[in-house]
Formats: structure tokens, C-alpha cells, sequence
């Protein structure tokens, strides 16, 4: 057994700040309110937000803008069915409204409706095709529900608009290796090392692909480099403990383990995997 770092820990854009939209006429009273509501959500004062947006949505209902920037401040303080009843209101409103998709999308993802969010993204890319993060949370999803292949090609979108998304290539990588092709994997591992070097999690995770491969010393240097940039990232010394016991390393592969527990991995599965490494002769 190789242990797999959750994806939802590598991928870095799953919440986000919608962009703030016009308000677009209305009563003067109620656009004041809007400003005001759109100021304190730049500054990240939901609540005070919420207030304003509020009375806006009071004294002119019909504005898709202040529901949509009312869902925003919902989503940021963690109330995501709130922030959906938002969205669904600015998109009754306004149904060309691609931020209040996207938006919905990611407070879907955040409730773990994946389909639900999947449907969402699709939206908000057909009326902005343009928006990466929209490909790389849409892969995301697919990942999220078992549908590896078409997160690797939504996650290719996200790259093909903006090459510099490093958690475009290792979470790409991370679909490669789960669908059984190591050397993509193994490639995309290499793209995102060169965006951001110093990347333990990284290394792990390229670590994992040569040893799934077959090539346990190229997984174990990766490991080993990891462990000396972060010597507290547990899950690297989790799998280096499961090579080295594979390899007939046994006491270095015990010290291994024991540091794994110690920096939270589980006990029991880590005992468990260990002891069929060191049987598997």
C-alpha cells in the first residue's frame, strides 16, 4: 500500500471571492447600500456586508448583483445553502450572470454536491470560456465523483489558458497515477517542480508514481528530499517506511513508521501496511 494525500489539500482554488458586479440602476438609496455592502466585502467584512446588501435587496429586489455579493459573503462565513439560495435568486434575475454559476459551483463543491457543482462550472464556462479556475475546480469535481479521465482533460484546459497553475500539474499528475499512467504522471510531476521546487507534497507524490512503477530508489530520493524540506510532513515518511520494509530495510523502515504516527498518520493502518511489506517475500 502507498499512502495518497487527499486531493482536496493539494488543489488551492476551491473557494474564491466572486468579482463584484454592478449593481445597474435601481432606487439611489438602495445602489448606496450596494457600494457600501461591495466595500466591506473587499475588505472582508462579511457580516457588516450581508447588512447592506440587506437593505439594498429591501429597497430593490430585482438587482441580481446584491444577491449574487450577498451569496459571496454567505460562502466566506460558511453558510454555503445560504449562499446558494443567493445565486439561485441572481441567476433567476440575471441568467447570464457567469460569476454567480462559478460562485454557486464552488459552494456546491463545499457541501460536497459535486454533480451539482459540475453542472454549475459547465454554465459558467459556456458564458466565460476564458476563466481557468473554472476548468480546474470543474476537474476537481470530476475527480471528487470517480470521473478521472474528464478531470484530466478539464484540468489540461485550466493549463492550456494559464501554463503557470502549478496545482494544475500536480493534481493533472495525480489523475495520471490513478488512471495507471505513471510517466504522464511522472511529467506533470516535473512541470510543477520547476514552477515551485521546494513542493514536498510534490516530491511525495512523484515519490509514489516510481514506486508504482517499479522504481523504488527513484521513490525513495523523492522522499528523502521531501522529508528535508518539510521533516514534518508525515505521509513522506509513511511511504518511505513502506519501500524501505519492501526493500528488507526493516529497522530503518520501524523508525520510519514510528515518526509517520507521531506526525498523525494512523496507527493501526500504518502497523497493518508495514507487516505485508515485510512478509511480501
Amino acid at each position: 500500500m502507498i499512502f495518497k494525500r487527499n486531493p482536496r489539500l493539494v488543489s488551492s482554488v476551491l473557494v474564491a471571492l466572486a468579482i463584484l458586479v454592478a449593481c445597474g440602476g435601481g432606487s439611489e438609496k438602495a445602489a448606496e447600500h450596494y457600494v457600501a455592502g461591495t466595500d466591506f466585502a473587499a475588505a472582508g467584512h462579511w457580516r457588516n456586508a450581508i447588512t447592506e446588501f440587506d437593505e439594498s435587496i429591501r429597497l430593490d429586489h430585482g438587482k441580481a448583483g446584491a444577491h449574487a455579493n450577498r451569496g459571496v459573503a454567505y460562502a466566506e462565513l460558511g453558510q454555503f445553502q445560504q449562499a446558494i439560495d443567493d445565486y439561485d435568486e441572481a441567476i433567476r434575475l440575471d441568467p447570464e450572470l457567469a460569476t454567480a454559476y462559478y460562485n454557486r459551483a464552488l459552494a456546491y463543491g463545499n457541501i460536497d454536491a459535486f454533480a451539482q457543482a459540475i453542472v454549475d462550472y459547465t454554465d459558467a464556462i459556456e458564458l466565460n470560456p476564458k476563466n481557468p479556475d473554472a476548468y480546474f475546480n470543474k476537474a476537481f469535481s470530476h475527480s471528487q465523483v470517480g470521473q478521472h479521465d474528464l478531470a484530466i482533460v478539464d484540468f489540461g484546459n485550466a493549463i492550456n489558458l494559464d501554463s503557470t497553475i502549478v496545482d494544475a500539474y500536480s493534481s493533472r499528475g495525480t489523475e495520471y497515477r490513478i488512471v495507471g499512467q505513471y510517466d504522464l504522471a511522472i511529467d506533470d510531476y516535473d512541470q510543477a517542480l520547476a514552477l515551485r521546487a521546494r513542493d514536498a507534497v510534490t516530491l511525495v507524490n512523484r515519490g509514489i508514481a516510481y514506486v508504482s512503477k517499479g522504481e523504488n530508489q527513484r521513490g525513495l530520493e523523492d522522499f528523502d528530499q521531501a522529508i528535508s524540506i518539510d521533516p514534518q510532513l508525515g505521509i513522506a515518511y509513511a511511504n518511505r517506511a513502506l519501500v524501505l520494509a519492501f526493500d528488507d530495510r526493516e529497522e530503518e523502515a520501524r523508525e520510519d513508521a514510528q515518526r509517520a504516527i507521531a506526525l498523525g498518520m494512523d496507527r493501526t493502518v500504518m502497523e497493518e501496511n508495514l507487516e505485508l511489506n515485510l512478509l511480501h517475500q
